[in-house]
């Protein structure tokens, strides 16, 4: 059970994958879509598993708690396990949501031994990344050999979704695990975390990717555009990306989509991947200065670095997607216009801004609750659409960088004199207006530039999108 997203839910399919790989049948439940007590009903299962984000936990403990009453009422039981994110960093939701076991970290191996021991009829205890109510010093491991794990299982999402198997683009991930140590990021405290497990860095196998797309081909079409999902495709151009390029251009031949950073696309880099297929990519932001961004965000890039990351993407015709971080720990309102100015200046794509969310128990959210700017009990009142929870802002300052938000991408699409336009009108009550016009240029402009292979420009359907994610922002 997860929450439903236009791309696919990775994590999700690599388990249902390894589950079917055991001869156990799996079925997706998505809580903006499905009735999840009506879905344990029809499908009878033995395992209830979620898949969780912080930001999400209100809506899991809503969810459960009609299954146990469900549960309860007609004299049933089954295994109901958390895994995710947000059991990884708040493993107290075992007791919190009375769960047979949560998993923290990777449950690739997890999974498999937690199936075995269901079919043995034997205890939970003593799984790598499993904690259970007899079991609170768990070991920890990371899955070294990827190529050792099935390919997803993409049948159980479009089970779960067929409409959106029309639309041509499929997510794979090359490789596990992040090198940089940003503030706000959860792949900074996993980490710290799971140090000494093994190489947090993990590659796939030439290999094992091509076949996972040859065979995404032949059973799950139209595939028309692939999209890496890593978080940093590429780290220096190396023996393994030159020989995974030149196979992906000869073997596959479509346009594709990835993540980077700007210290790592150099002109080589965005050369290659140019060459190779890839029309576009996302590379954030995050602040337009400087001082903060290394700083505060410990992203470690220079102004020049990020411009010249930029520069070198338009000389070879890649589509540029990028976030900028607004309302950030120790800024003021100046440094948010100044991070506009910044991402206008960088001429991205489609570029999009958003208000600081203090995930707990990340770096830069302990060091707000620190330094007095959060108070802990909002600390899980999270979402991309809401005002900054912060507290050394006003409240007419948080209405401005929230109207900010939503007209910055569309303004920095106009020439230079219209920002004293935009100047005047984040100061106008019209957030809910400028949310959807916000919504409705950034899907355009995602839908035409970034994904054009894949979605067609049909005014009707870019609107439906737009609706939809506007609807989604206000749920989050």
């Amino acid at each position: 059970m997860s929450k439903l997203l236009l791309t696919e839910p990775l994590g999700v399919m690599q388990l249902s994958a390894i589950c079917k790989k055991r001869r156990w049948q799996t079925r997706l439940a998505a809580l903006n879509k499905h009735d999840l007590v009506k879905a344990v009903k029809e499908f009878d299962p033995q395992i209830l598993a979620y898949n969780t984000l912080t930001a999400d936990e209100s809506l899991f403990l809503t969810a459960d708690s009609k299954v146990r009453e469900w549960l309860k009422r007609n004299n049933r039981s089954l295994l109901r396990i958390m895994g995710g994110p947000h059991p990884t960093y708040f493993p107290e939701i075992l007791d919190k949501c009375d769960l047979d076991a949560v998993c923290v970290g990777e449950g690739d191996h997890a999974m498999e031994t937690i199936l075995a021991r269901v079919e043995e009829g034997a205890e939970l205890d003593g799984i790598p990344n499993i904690l259970t109510e007899q079991n609170r010093h768990w070991q920890k491991e990371v899955a070294g050999d990827l190529d050792s794990l099935p390919y997803m299982d993409r049948a159980v999402y479009y089970e779960a979704a067929p409409h959106l198997k029309r639309i041509g683009l499929r997510s794979f991930l090359t490789s596990r695990g992040c090198p940089y140590g940003c503030t706000y990021c959860f792949n900074n405290a996993f980490n710290k975390m799971f140090r000494g497990c093994g190489p947090i860095l993990r590659r796939r196998s030439v290999e094992h990717v091509i076949g996972e797309i040859k065979y995404v081909q032949k059973y799950f079409p139209p595939l028309q555009m692939v999209r890496f999902a890593d978080d940093t495709f590429a780290h220096k151009v190396d023996d393994w990306l030159i020989e995974f390029l030149g196979r992906y251009k000869k073997e596959i031949g479509l346009p594709f989509y990835c993540l980077m950073r700007s210290n790592t696309l150099s002109e080589d880099m965005a050369k290659l991947l140019r060459e190779s297929g890839c029309i576009s990519l996302a590379m954030a932001v995050e602040s337009g200065n400087e001082r903060v961004r290394n700083e505060v965000l410990k992203r470690n890039l220079s102004d020049a670095m990020v411009i010249r990351s930029f520069e070198n993407a338009r000389k070879y015709g890649l589509k540029t997607f990028g976030n900028t971080m607004l309302a950030l720990p120790g800024t003021t309102l100046s440094d948010d216009w100044q991070s506009v100015v910044f991402a206008k200046k960088l001429k991205l794509t489609v570029p999009t801004f958003g208000i600081f969310c203090p995930f707990p128990r990340t770096e830069l959210a302990q060091y707000a609750t620190d330094h007095g700017l959060l108070n802990e009990k909002n600390t899980l009142d999270l979402g991309y659409g809401r005002k900054s929870v912060l507290n050394c802002y006003t409240e007419k300052e948080k209405d401005v960088q929230l109207r900010l938000a939503y007209l910055a991408s569309i303004f920095c699409a106009l020439p230079d004199f219209f920002l004293p336009v935009l100047k005047r009108l984040v100061n106008y009550n019209l957030t809910r207006l400028y949310s959807l016009l916000g919504s409705l240029f950034v899907v355009s402009a995602t839908a035409i530039h970034i994904f054009r292979p894949v979605i067609s420009f049909n005014p009707l359907k870019i609107m439906r999108i737009a609706l939809d994610y506007w609807k989604y922002q206000k749920q989050t």
